[in-house]
C-alpha cells in the first residue's frame, strides 16, 4: 500500500513542490553562476550534490526528530518493527515530500548538469533500500565515510542509547561532525525497533494518525500519538511492554 498508494501521492506531491522551488530558485541566484557550476567537470558536479544535498539530508532529518509538529509524520517510518527493505517506503506523504523537497535545493537552486544528477538520484535509489535491508554489508574502509546498513539500522532501534543518531543519507560526515554518529561494536545490531507501538499497524492509521484521527477500521483501537521527539524508553530483558 505505501509502495504504490502513497508512492503515488508523494510523486505528485513532489512535482507541485519542486515547480515551485524551481521557479523560487531562478529567481534567488543569478545566471551566471549556475552557468559556472554547469561548465566544471561532472566528477565534480556529483562530489559537489552529493555532499550539498546530504547536508539537507542531514538537516531536515534532525529537524523531523527534533520538532514535535514533524516528529508525528515522521514517526509513521519509524514505526517499523521489523527492518527490512520495505520499510523504506513506510512514509508518510507529508514527511516524505518535505524531506525530498529540502535534499533537492542544491541541485534546484545552483542548477547542476543532467548527468551528475542523474547519477545521484540513481545511487539514491539504489542505497536507500540498502540501508533498511536485513543484511549485513561491510564498505571496509569506505564506511568510515558512507553508510552501511547496520549504521541506518541503529538509527531506527528502539533503544534509548541509540536515539537520536546517524542522521545522514549516503555520508557519515555530518554525524561525526556533530557528533550524531553511534555505531557500537564491530558487528552488533539493535535489539529492537519501532516506536513502541506508538503508531498503529494499519495503513490507514499510518495517514491519519499524525492529524489525530483514526480510520474506521482502526475504530476500536485509542489514538496514542507520538508527542515528543524521542523514541519510548528500552524495556528490560524479559518485560513486555503495555499495549498503546
Amino acid at each position: 500500500m505505501h509502495v504504490f498508494l502513497t508512492g503515488m501521492v508523494i510523486r505528485l506531491g513532489m512535482v507541485l513542490a519542486l515547480v515551485v522551488a524551481s521557479v523560487l530558485a531562478i529567481s534567488v541566484v543569478p545566471e551566471p553562476v549556475r552557468e559556472a557550476i554547469r561548465a566544471q567537470p561532472d566528477w565534480l558536479e556529483f562530489v559537489e550534490l552529493l555532499v550539498l544535498s546530504d547536508l539537507c539530508f542531514y538537516v531536515a532529518h534532525r529537524l523531523c526528530h527534533a520538532v514535535p509538529a514533524l516528529w508525528r509524520f515522521h514517526a509513521v517510518h519509524h514505526s517499523s518493527e521489523h527492518l527490512d527493505w520495505l520499510a523504506t517506503f513506510r512514509v508518510h506523504p507529508i514527511d516524505q515530500i518535505f524531506n525530498s523537497t529540502l535534499i533537492a535545493l542544491p541541485a534546484l537552486v545552483l542548477g547542476f548538469s543532467p548527468l551528475p544528477l542523474l547519477i545521484y538520484a540513481l545511487i539514491y535509489r539504489v542505497h536507500s533500500p540498502m540501508l533498511h535491508s536485513n543484511v549485513r554489508i561491510s564498505l571496509g574502509a569506505l564506511g568510515w565515510l558512507v553508510t552501511t546498513p547496520r549504521f541506518h539500522h541503529w538509527h531506527h532501534a528502539d533503544q534509548i542509547e541509540a536515539h537520536d543518531h546517524n542522521f545522514g543519507g549516503q555520508l557519515t560526515i555530518f554525524d561525526r561532525l556533530f557528533g550524531t554518529h553511534y555505531v557500537p561494536g564491530e558487528r552488533s545490531l539493535p535489539v529492537r525497533y519501532g516506536t513502541g507501538g506508538a503508531i498503529a499497524q494499519r495503513y490507514l492509521s499510518h495517514l491519519l494518525q499524525p492529524f489525530g484521527l483514526k480510520s474506521e477500521s482502526n475504530s476500536t483501537e485509542p489514538v496514542e500519538l507520538v508527542s515528543q521527539p524521542v523514541l519510548p524508553s528500552p524495556i528490560s530483558p524479559g518485560e513486555s511492554r503495555p499495549s498503546p
